[in-house]
């Protein structure tokens, strides 16, 4: 490789003063650079953070059992991926440390019950150490956006501060819009009135009345989340009005919807809600009505919760989908297609009528005080559930059938003409608790096969009591990665295009039910060797080597205290071609892979989930000259008499390791990405990505490795 000596370049002083306490805009962005500029003393050159978590739970339905505690990247529910799992009980935490990526600003625990249930909770990234408490299960608040699947994501709680024609921050009773308006109303504890004839009405303050509002043609009224809002009187007068709720609204008196009606905060009426032929709605918050809720739409869906506090009245040709929760006071009456997948109560009594269909899907549940049945319910997939406080009462044409438990508390006869295809009398089915359900049915029958306190359907390794549970860095998904690219000329300063040794790393940690670490697998793609020399890489672990057994890929190598795995000891052996210039052929990447059982493991809080400690060395030099990431500790087989030499400031006593005497620049850095775009040969990493030196300054862009437009010089990039 080229050796010739280049210190890291950073912006120009002029720059780096006026800006280092604010991101700077794209066009201050400058090449005039100067040499020699102090990185901030305290800058790790770490992309990523370790954060501990501590997770304690709230239910005591099971006794002592263990709950699996799962951590994940992305809503569950939502295409998220588990980054970590362990077992938690009401006496026993869950402990673990995790190293994420700076970009990553939050992340999902979820509680998953031996029976299944689920408690979730979305925590910020924001201190080094979280602890969080799960209840038995999901508030019905937060099941109302998560119990369910939904096919597109839910939107985002619009603001005011940007996009609009108009704003008010005042009283104004005579706004009127039209099409292309966009009005936004800031002022809290006001007064407005509007007649939309189009366009969008924004509110974004608190306490706002609004007085005799229409929505006339294709108008759009939209409720930030910010917002508390009451109205007077709200008429949608058209098919292709819309409202959208995000915030906390309330009626005062009935509302009619013709139109679409898509509810995510709390709404309330204090007379009847009715859905009018025509409309479109869709709760994934919390409805309350005073009085009546009447059904005449083609297009209802209920994700989240709504209660009715007197009847609920599905007509004729209609059809309502219920995926969550709903209670209505009085009585239920069905006229037309009713869907439900969780949970319908009824106070007083429910008429199934002959125009009707009532179909049951996968544990569903419907209680009612009495049963008026002219038509058959029908069950499917998993055996749903009937229960009757009262009395059923069965015309021509009633029944149940399918995948049915039907149960009257009062003890009617009823004959076996009344079942048919699978329909049974009883409620021996156990469906559990939830934030859509609270009231379930049944005990469950937990089984642990292996017997070692995790319940086989929460164990990933049922019939093996020395595992139980799956960890991975960076994520389960196998395509993520951490590279991690390397500086060769240690003690001496590089041209600092760290290509010199380019690898990919993942890994997938096993724990038993008591959250030790029991095995370790680990899989590395190594992409760019830009160096003659035959560099090695290795990766010592935070367990003793005695405790490693059944290793394979790679050598366990010997004389050390710590497990310490070589992947290889000559680059150039393992790969023909360097990978850094774009005009000479490649080799393409070459895969590894190692594993090991450890016997009377850490746990895994202790163990971590991370990079642990990778490093490579100069095969020029020895294998001695190992070069680790800044602050990472040499292995015992270290060459300790290099320390300080050269450039390198390596001060144990001061417990630094790996960085220059000057600026602490780094020999290595670790990317979270499993595909980093390394630099072509020679080219300092700063020139090929634009915004690095902004982030080795501490002025922001975190992201600097991200492909997004003006990051990236692609005339600097291998591959590019």
């Amino acid at each position: 490789m080229n050796t010739r000596s280049t210190k890291l370049l950073i912006l120009s002083l002029l720059v780096f003063l006026a800006y280092a306490c604010v991101k700077p805009p794209k066009e201050e962005i400058t090449e005039e650079i100067i040499e020699d500029v102090e990185i901030p003393s305290d800058f790790s050159w770490a992309t990523s953070r370790t954060i501990k978590f501590d997770i304690s739970i709230n239910d005591n339905r099971f006794k002592d059992a263990s709950h699996r505690i799962s951590i994940y990247r992305g809503n569950p529910f939502s295409g998220g991926t588990v980054l970590a799992r362990g077992a938690a009980s009401e006496t026993l935490s869950f402990q673990t440390s995790l190293y994420l990526a700076d970009t990553l600003k939050e992340v999902y625990l979820l509680k998953t019950a031996p029976d299944l249930s689920t408690s979730m909770q979305k925590v910020a990234l924001n201190a080094a150490n979280i602890s969080v408490a799960l209840g038995a299960v999901t508030p019905p608040s937060v099941s109302a956006k998560t119990s369910v699947k939904r096919v597109s994501a839910t939107p985002a709680s619009p603001d005011c501060t940007s996009g609009c024609t108009q704003t008010i921050s005042s009283n104004n009773t005579n706004i009127n819009t039209n099409s292309g308006d966009v009005v936004c109303i800031t002022g809290s504890n006001i007064t407005v009135g509007f007649n939309a004839n189009g366009g969008t009405i924004r509110i974004c303050g608190s306490n706002v009345t609004v007085q005799n509002a229409s929505l006339n043609n294709s108008a759009k009224i939209i409720i930030a989340s910010s917002a508390s809002v009451r109205f007077s009187n709200l008429n949608t007068n058209s098919t292709t009005a819309s409202i959208q709720n995000f915030g906390n609204v309330s009626i005062n008196g009935s509302f009619a919807v013709r139109g679409v009606f898509e509810n995510y905060g709390t709404f309330s009426t204090t007379g009847d809600f009715d859905l009018n032929d025509g409309s479109t709605f869709s709760n994934d918050g919390t409805i309350t009505v005073a009085g009546s809720m009447n059904a005449r739409s083609n297009s209802a869906v209920n994700n989240g919760s709504i209660t009715t506090n007197s009847h609920f009245q599905l007509n004729g040709g209609s059809s309502f989908i219920n995926k969550c929760y709903l209670y209505v006071k009085g009585n239920y009456n069905l006229n037309g297609t009713f869907n439900n997948y969780n949970f319908v109560k009824v106070t007083n009594e429910t008429t199934i009528n002959g125009n009707s269909k009532l179909n049951l899907y996968n544990n569903a549940m419907l209680t009612t005080g009495r049963m008026m049945l002219n038509k058959v319910i029908e069950g499917f997939g998993l055996t749903s559930l009937v229960k009757v406080s009262g009395n059923t009462t069965i015309n021509s044409g009633g029944g149940v059938t399918g995948a049915v438990q039907y149960w009257s508390t009062n003890g009617q006869n009823l004959n076996d003409s009344f079942f048919s295809n699978g329909a049974v009398e009883g409620h021996s089915v156990y469906i559990p608790v939830s934030g859509c359900n609270a009231e379930g049915n049944g005990s469950p029958s937990i089984a642990d096969d292996d017997n070692d306190g995790v319940a086989n359907n929460l164990d990933k390794y049922p019939n093996d009591p020395s595992k139980a549970f799956d960890n991975f860095y960076p994520s389960e998904k196998p395509e993520d990665g951490t590279t991690i690219a390397f500086e060769d000329n240690w003690p001496r300063q590089g041209d600092y295009d760290l290509n010199d040794l380019v690898i990919a790393l993942n890994y997938k940690i096993v724990t038993n039910a008591q959250n030790k670490v029991v095995q370790v697998n680990g899989t590395y793609s190594l992409y760019a060797t830009g160096g003659s020399s035959g560099n090695g890489f290795a990766v010592a672990f935070p367990v003793s080597r005695s405790s490693v057994k059944n290793f394979t890929g790679g050598v366990l190598e010997a004389g050390q205290d710590s497990a310490v795995a070589v992947i290889f000891t000559d680059m150039r052996k393992e790969m023909q071609e360097w990978n850094t210039y774009p005009k000479q052929p490649n080799s393409g990447s070459k895969n590894y892979s190692i594993s090991f059982d450890v016997e009377n493991g850490p746990s895994i809080s202790s163990f971590g989930l991370g990079i642990y400690n990778p490093f490579s060395w100069n095969g020029a030099y020895g294998r001695g000259y190992e070069i680790h990431l800044k602050g990472y500790r040499p292995t015992k087989l270290a060459d300790f008499s290099a320390f300080g030499k050269d450039v390198d400031g390596t001060d144990p006593a001061n417990n630094k390791y790996y960085e220059t005497k000057e600026g602490g620049l780094p020999w290595g850095i670790a990317i979270p990405t499993a595909h980093f775009v390394y630099p072509v040969e020679t080219v300092p990493i700063n020139k090929a990505y634009r915004y690095f030196n902004y982030w080795a300054a501490g002025m922001g862009y975190l992201d600097w490795y991200v492909d997004k437009p003006g990051y990236r010089d692609n005339g600097a990039m291998y591959g590019k």
